[in-house]
């Protein structure tokens, strides 16, 4: 019996039936070609010739690990979702850490909130133990109910403190309690931390909405945006013309490439100096080009910028990276963890198998993916697409995740919202998994670029692959991975007994 074409899921498609368009957006870079179906060229030639790479050694290179039987895990796979991550930081942290009953029973009363705030919640605490601890000339252990309510000691906890909401509740807690026990007649004011009002020139504010609406991470806006504050501000206290100027209200249209190439000077001679990195350096270069370009797109105005440029430093900081029990047991906890678990490890398998950063996972739509032909389109830097393939558990995971409710963007409906939630669970995910891994969430991206390197990948494609825009940067990968292997090379010549 045929199936009616009604009966079939929108995004199963069959491949004739598919728009070009919109499903498979066509490009003429070589990552189109390394798709190309098995075929076109011999595959059983060099495999040193770029000429001869196929879709299929693409996918063994890609997904060479998923390609092969998947051992069945043993371990308890129950869902116990957010809450059980508050449930994992009070066996494991709060029981072992705090055995203050007052701050655990302040802790309690926190179990139901978001993870990321619980956990915050247990840091406050931890850090008001260690002041009560150094107050007191004792330690964190010895710390008993009585020296948290005594007033002395909350008022010098107040003062060293970080003063926000959560602090705040933990404060007035104490307070009361302290009151109860008749240490303290009322509760002192808690002082608010003046907030930090925006003071930045409005050109700045805009292109740090411009920024965030892109979705980037919170953290690269908020050092681009300081990168070009620091040069309104060097501008007002150097140049003449803006002299008496405040950097809120300096004339952008004035800054002239003279002006610019000052602000460089001085920035090299810090970093002759030491006092500044070669990476800050270039970092604070590519933040005001960044900074030219949104001036240019969004209001038409050319950039004064000649000859203003960074200089060649190391981006590549080798490193341990996770092996493949590190990842399972990673994903693990994401099954039991997440509160969607099929969004959230497409989420991370996107950047672990096919290395895309975070702001691209966030920016990816269900008219980028193709089902029917396993691939899917990269929106990258520069307004460039990339068109990889979909093979293993993501493709599974996909192919999953389409009969759940649709939402404006693959991994949910804000781009901001997607790349925070990746990334404080990351850290979450990657602290109950004991992952000793330094840094966030690009560490997947780290790894795939990695592993393509330790394979002998060709430079070009792993340039495509890592789709970044010169060979210098893959460079610093093959090179790590190639002195890796001669010297594995090397200790192998030696024979033990």
């Amino acid at each position: 019996m045929q199936k009616n074409p009604s009966d079939i899921h929108p995004r199963l498609e069959n491949k004739a039936q598919l728009d070009p368009q919109e499903s498979f957006r066509q490009n003429f870079s070589f990552a189109e070609k390394i798709l190309d179906v098995p075929g076109i060229f011999p595959t059983l030639s060099d495999d040193h010739d770029i000429k001869k790479v196929t879709r299929e050694k693409v996918e063994n290179l890609l997904y060479a690990k998923q390609l092969m039987p998947e051992i069945q895990n043993t371990e308890d796979n129950t869902h116990l979702g957010p809450l059980g991550i508050n449930q994992w930081i009070w066996e494991n942290r709060v029981l072992s850490e705090i055995p203050v009953s007052l701050l655990r029973e302040f802790l309690s009363r926190g179990m139901k909130i978001v993870p990321h705030d619980f956990f915050k919640k247990y840091e406050h605490a931890r850090n008001l133990l260690i002041q009560t601890a150094k107050l007191h000339g004792i330690t964190p252990v010895q710390v008993e109910n009585r020296h948290l309510l005594d007033p002395v000691s909350l008022c010098y906890c107040m003062k060293h403190l970080a003063k926000n909401e959560l602090t705040s509740s933990l404060f007035h807690f104490l307070m009361r309690k302290s009151i109860q026990a008749g240490l303290m007649d009322k509760k002192f004011p808690i002082a608010k931390a003046p907030r930090e009002l925006p003071r930045m020139h409005p050109r700045i504010l805009s292109f740090k909405m411009y920024l965030e609406q892109k979705g980037f991470a919170r953290k690269h806006v908020r050092n681009t945006i300081t990168y070009v504050h620091q040069l309104f501000d060097w501008l007002c206290a150097n140049v003449r013309i803006f002299a008496g100027t405040s950097p809120m209200e300096i004339s952008v249209f004035q800054i002239q490439n003279d002006h610019l190439l000052a602000y460089r000077s001085y920035k090299m001679k810090l970093v002759k100096e030491g006092i500044c990195s070669t990476i800050t350096f270039t970092h604070c270069i590519y933040a005001i080009r960044s900074f030219y370009r949104y001036l240019k797109e969004r209001f038409g105005y050319e950039p004064p910028l000649q000859r203003f440029r960074a200089i060649k430093a190391p981006r590549y900081k080798p490193r341990d990276i996770p092996t493949d029990q590190h990842i399972e047991a990673f994903f693990h906890v994401v099954r039991r963890y997440a509160g969607d678990p099929v969004r959230e490890q497409i989420g991370y398998r996107l950047m672990l198998h096919l290395g895309l950063r975070l702001s691209e996972v966030a920016k990816i739509k269900w008219k980028d993916i193709n089902l029917g032909t396993r691939t899917i389109v990269i929106h990258s830097k520069g307004k460039k697409t990339h068109v990889l393939p979909l093979v293993g558990k993501l493709y599974q995971l996909l192919r999953e995740l389409q009969y759940q409710p649709m939402t404006t963007y693959l991994m949910g409906e804000k781009t901001s919202t997607i790349a925070g939630n990746l990334y404080e669970y990351f850290k979450l995910y990657a602290m109950i998994t004991d992952w000793a891994f330094p840094g966030g969430v690009h560490l997947f991206r780290h790894t795939f670029i990695t592993r393509l390197a330790h394979k002998g990948t060709l430079p070009q494609v792993l340039k495509e692959l890592a789709r970044v825009t010169m060979l210098d940067t893959v460079g610093l990968y093959i090179h790590v991975a190639r002195h890796d292997q001669h010297m594995i090379s090397q200790i192998n010549l030696l024979k033990y007994e």
